[in-house]
């Protein structure tokens, strides 16, 4: 079964003289594709290979050959190798000359993208909760990372030797108070005697009280120090699920700003560093969980999308809410009752904009929703028009989801859920602009040429229900139960 792209990004560096790359994320996998001859490149994984059993001879026996008993031979067994890092995070700096992705164990790694398209590791770091968000700033030297208990930080790109050394320091330093701080309780716990004793004490409550006192221990939980660069930027009390690096012209001056959402349907307006803990705003008006956030190029507008039904377009240095576009209703056809969901909810999985060829200063704005094969298709100029009209692109799709979009040689290069027969994984198509200015999707099968050799890579052989753990889990940040609903109905 060939394991689909969950992850794709573009990149063309500087230093290959015009010649780009497509980047993939397949399972445990990251690929580098030359877009010039359709070639694999570069194939990385972060999981080492397990060794091989090896058998040993025990000299508690005598030989056969002496008539005595032959000696017994002892497998040992090497453990198994290590469960599949999947990928989770990709993105590519601005410069294009380097890659971060995050695995499944909270790494964030670091990836220098050669001049032959070849990805070369240069740092790995452990984060304390796993990252959804990642993002890299205008300057190519800073990443902004967010994790799912709703903390941002933001690390160097490329970490220093004096850096390091500090934070080795630092750590050192923690790990010998947290050692001390041990020590004191374990001598409180040694000296702790309860005031009460079994001739004071004696309903049967407060004896099991009695007992569970003088079994108490006292415990210092060990923090664990990060061993690198890093500065905690904000936090939500809710689940973090996305977060976006913005900057606007304020009174002559550039203003930084850090825009996050959360599962609790907000959307936040933050400085930016090192004035992070100010909030500006919010943006108020989701009645469900916020999912996905983008930011419209050249423009004070951003859309974001979740659990509702609809989309919602923001002027987000105002707060205000311009425009809705309900896609329950475009995708109507899709969202149909069965015997397990008597009323089918969307989840909006992805938002991406695309450079529409010869439109500058416009873009098309590509929504999908999680296990639903079609695409929301608008142009950017118009999303803030109540008037404006979507393009729904599903015939071409074929039945199968939409996972990723990424952007390169002038087409939008989308990922598909396809795990059967000789269904393409990777699509091409070209943003254009009809004669009534909606925007059009036109497949482009001669490109796609060049994607042959990823979508003919052999597959991963993994459970089913695995595969959709790692692609689909956008639902699972919707409320059990609504605020207000009557007891009876939360039971059921």
């Amino acid at each position: 079964m060939p394991h689909p792209f969950q992850l794709t990004a573009g990149a063309t560096p500087s230093s290959t003289d015009g010649k780009a790359f497509l980047l993939a994320a397949c399972g445990p996998k990251l690929l580098s594709l030359s877009m010039s001859d359709g070639s694999i490149v570069s194939q990385w994984t972060a999981d080492s290979v397990g060794t091989a059993p090896v058998e040993s001879t025990s000299n508690n026996g005598a030989d056969a050959e002496n008539g005595e008993r032959p000696a017994k031979k002892q497998k040992t067994t090497a453990k198994p190798p290590p469960a599949l890092t999947n990928v989770i995070k990709l993105t590519v700096a601005n410069d294009q000359q380097h890659a971060v992705a995050v695995t499944e164990d909270k790494c964030v790694r670091v990836f220098s993208i050669q001049s032959d398209g070849s990805l070369v590791e240069l740092s790995q770091r452990t984060m304390p909760k796993r990252p959804c968000a990642l993002e890299i700033l205008p300057d190519n030297e800073t990443i902004i990372c967010g994790d799912k208990f709703g903390d941002v930080y933001s690390l160097p790109l490329l970490p220093t030797d004096e850096s390091e050394k500090n934070a080795s320091d630092a750590k050192a330093a923690e790990e010998a108070q947290a050692a001390e701080a041990k020590a004191q309780a374990q001598t409180s716990e040694a000296n702790f005697k309860p005031s009460a004793t079994n001739l004071t004490v004696h309903t049967k409550r407060n004896l099991r009280s009695l007992e569970a006192q003088q079994k108490q221990k006292l415990f210092t939980p060990k923090k664990e120090a990060l061993a690198f660069e890093h500065k905690l930027l904000l936090g939500h009390v809710s689940m973090l699920t996305d977060t976006k690096f913005a900057q606007r012209e304020v009174d002559g001056k550039t203003r930084r700003y850090i825009i996050t959402a959360d599962r609790d349907e907000h959307i936040r307006i933050s400085r930016g560093a090192p004035q992070s803990h100010i909030i500006e705003g919010f943006c108020l008006g989701h009645k469900e969980f916020v999912s996905k956030i983008c930011l419209i190029p050249g423009t004070d507008l951003l859309v974001s999308g979740g659990g509702d039904d609809w989309i919602g377009i923001w002027d987000w240095p105002n707060f205000a809410l311009k425009n809705t576009i309900n896609i329950r209703e475009l995708l109507a056809k899709y969202v149909v009752p069965t015997p397990e969901e008597k009323d089918p909810h969307i989840s909006v999985s992805g938002i991406w904009t695309v450079p529409i060829e010869n439109q500058p200063g416009n873009s098309a704005v590509i929504i999908a929703c999680e296990k639903i094969p079609a695409l929301v298709v608008l142009s950017s100029s118009s999303i803030g028009d109540p008037t404006a009209k979507s393009t729904v692109v599903e015939r071409q799709l074929q039945e199968r989801y939409p996972l990723d979009v990424a952007y390169i040689d002038h087409h939008a290069v989308l990922s598909l859920d396809a795990r059967a027969g000789e269904q393409r994984r990777l699509i091409a198509f070209r943003p254009t602009l009809d004669s009534s200015s909606q925007v059009q999707l036109e497949r482009d099968e001669t490109f796609e040429g060049t994607l042959a050799q990823l979508n003919d890579l052999a597959g991963i052989e993994e459970d089913p229900k695995t595969v959709d753990n790692l692609l689909y889990n956008i639902k699972n940040l919707k409320k059990r139960t609504g605020w207000g609903e009557p007891e009876e109905q939360q039971q059921e």
